[in-house]
């Protein structure tokens, strides 16, 4: 029996595609709490930072990502992602955040569910607000 060993992992091919964009899936973007505050009115901001683990292959120049690679954030949080010292990903982690596994997840519920989806994602974006200590207390009225 002989053993074999492959050389190089890296099998994924860069796509040289326009990146895809979708008016409803944004639409649906700001209809969610912000992922960092749980506050709203939220933006869809679009991850700049390529991580092939999940197919997210960056952008290209002068172009946004694909609004798959979208979260809800407020306009503060938004400007502050970009600003950030030490960049993009170092917000993401200094909020305890894996910005691709929830893009990921947020798109996986509205591709299956539409509009319908928003109880869950809500819920999903509570949830990680909640064992992060963010949950914001609703103020009844």
């Amino acid at each position: 029996m002989s053993a074999f060993r492959i050389a190089n992992t890296n099998f994924a091919p860069t796509p040289k595609a326009k990146p895809s964009k979708s008016k409803d899936y944004i639409a649906f973007i700001h209809d969610c709490p912000s992922v960092i505050s749980g506050k709203y009115p939220v933006q869809a901001a679009h991850l700049s930072e390529a991580d092939t683990y999940y197919l997210h292959y960056g952008r290209g120049k002068g172009t946004k990502a694909p609004d798959r690679w979208v979260l809800p954030l407020t306009a503060e949080e938004h400007r502050a992602s970009h600003d950030y010292p030490g960049g993009e990903m170092a917000f993401w982690s200094d909020h305890g955040i894996n910005p691709h596994e929830l893009a990921t997840i947020i798109w996986g519920a509205f591709c299956e569910r539409g509009t319908d989806a928003l109880p869950w994602v809500v819920a999903k974006i509570n949830s990680g607000l909640a064992m992060a200590g963010r949950l914001r207390e609703r103020i009844e009225q």
